[in-house]
């Protein structure tokens, strides 16, 4: 029983000094004289963690905290982690609770954890340790009431007396069970929403509909211990290849599994020991309707349907597109050829129009240059009348007429005005078929713009005589009287 509420532990001697523990206000050196009567001086180390004690163990000072174990070193007077110790007392989520305790007669460090008592003794080899976990588990130990314990204490062969909060209990080691343990597959059943489960066969690897992908597996270990406390860990291989964490319960829903191979592999861990064996069961689970081999099918043709038509598609829309580009093209093609053809027309019309200017202005030279000689023999001859009567007058006035009358000038300029307007002597005997040849000599005049003053001379005949025959004409061709001509005539 505790003697004190501050959970004093003194008298750990180390040569000329006195270690002493306090809960709260952590750890005292006191360095005494020789005969330990008299406290020379006193060194405070602070608090390393909760449940905090300090024993004397292989020689070595120890102090235990919630935080490790942790060993004396002389020369650097402080206290140091021992991770040998450590991973004893303190590992794998399973530290131990409250102080360590030691139990002198055996040399047994003794500590309970959540789930064990824990002692750490002296190994076979020198300087080694082995420790023994005895699984004692949480429910257990409330109803003997070993939450919290005061002393672990020898008694005879491997038998303590440990006593707790509540009284005394007995730990025969010897009792210790060391036998072997295998976990079983009870059952396997196929869960559903509304119904009952339907149990499925053991003897033989199963296959699923992808509907039934809710399974519960029910699994144990056949030897039973009331004292024991068992836990189970599955894997599911085709899902993960991980191990659950462990829990107690010996069943597990396996629910909504996507199609595939499995493999369910559980294993048992009673106390401290894992079961011997690995049970497993192997099952599959159907793909779905809609992705099963056939439909798959189904899809791979919809696909190859669809990409065909969209090439069908794709392939008019581009025939249509090369055929609009391609009357487009055409198109600008006739537009550019009769651009072209225009250009080319306007310049055969320009070189034409080039072409009849200049044979118009040969016509209107040749024209005037008779004229002018009309003109000049006209002149000539008039004075010689005048001045002479004689028979040689007579003669060069014959041959000035004679020349005035030249057929060979009308000729000249008929073949010049057929060159320059080759079309004007059919277009008005078409329209007035009863003109006669001199009339036509005289529609040519007129269509040269000549006047009559410039007329009268290349007919030889006088100015008055041209205004008659313009009367005359008119009547011929039936023209009103407000109508011109020579607009007339300009017009055909």
């Amino acid at each position: 029983m505790r003697t004190t509420t501050l959970q004093r532990q003194i008298n750990q001697r180390h040569k000329d000094k006195i270690i002493v523990n306090h809960e709260f206000k952590g750890i005292f050196i006191l360095h005494m004289d020789s005969g330990y009567n008299e406290i020379l001086k006193v060194t405070n180390k602070a608090s390393i963690g909760k449940g905090s004690s300090l024993v004397t163990f292989k020689k070595e000072v120890l102090y235990f905290s919630s935080n490790g174990a942790f060993k004396f070193n002389v020369n650097k007077q402080d206290f140091f982690k021992d991770s040998i110790l450590s991973n004893k007392f303190f590992s794998n989520n399973d530290n131990v609770i409250g102080r360590i305790i030691l139990n002198e007669k055996t040399d047994k460090l003794w500590g309970f954890s959540n789930n064990n008592i824990i002692y750490v003794a002296p190994g076979k080899f020198e300087n080694s340790l082995q420790s023994i976990k005895i699984s004692v588990p949480n429910f257990f130990r409330k109803s003997l009431g070993l939450q919290t314990f005061e002393s672990v204490t020898y008694l005879i062969d491997e038998k303590y007396l440990i006593g707790t909060s509540s009284g005394y209990a007995i730990l025969d080691l010897d009792k210790l069970d060391s036998k072997e343990y295998f976990v079983k597959i009870n059952s396997i059943s196929k869960e559903f929403l509304n119904a009952k489960n339907e149990a499925v066969s053991l003897l033989k690897n199963n296959k699923f509909k992808s509907k039934e992908n809710n399974i519960n597996v029910a699994f144990s270990v056949p030897e039973f211990d009331k004292y024991t406390e068992v836990k189970y860990q599955y894997q599911l291989e085709g899902l993960s290849n991980e191990w659950s964490n462990w829990f107690n319960g010996p069943q597990i829903s396996l629910n909504n599994l996507p199609h595939g191979e499995y493999t369910f592999k559980v294993r048992a861990l009673v106390g401290n020991k894992l079961s011997k064996n690995v049970a497993s069961y192997s099952f599959s689970i159907d793909k779905p309707w809609y992705i099963s081999n056939s439909m798959i099918a189904v899809y791979i043709l919809l696909f190859l349907g669809i990409l065909y038509t969209n090439y069908i598609i794709y392939k008019r829309h581009y025939n249509k597109k090369k055929d609009k580009l391609l009357e487009r093209k055409q198109r600008e093609y006739k537009v550019t050829q009769l651009e072209n053809e225009k250009v080319i027309m306007r310049l055969k019309n320009e070189s034409l129009r080039n072409e009849v200017e200049n044979k118009n202005r040969e016509l209107t030279i040749s024209t005037m240059s008779i004229i002018k000689k009309n003109e000049v023999l006209n002149n000539i001859k008039k004075e010689l009348l005048e001045q002479n009567s004689d028979e040689a007058c007579k003669h060069v006035v014959k041959a000035i007429n004679k020349n005035i009358n030249n057929k060979k000038d009308w000729e000249f300029i008929e073949e010049a005005f057929n060159n320059a307007d080759k079309d004007f002597m059919k277009k008005i005997k078409k329209l007035h078929a009863d003109l006669t040849p001199n009339d036509l000599r005289f529609c040519a005049y007129l269509r040269l713009n000549l006047s009559s003053k410039e007329i009268a001379p290349l007919l030889n005949i006088s100015y008055r005589s041209v205004e008659i025959k313009r009367y005359r004409l008119r009547k011929k061709m039936n023209l009103p009287h407000e109508k011109s001509l020579v607009e007339y005539i300009l017009e055909v």
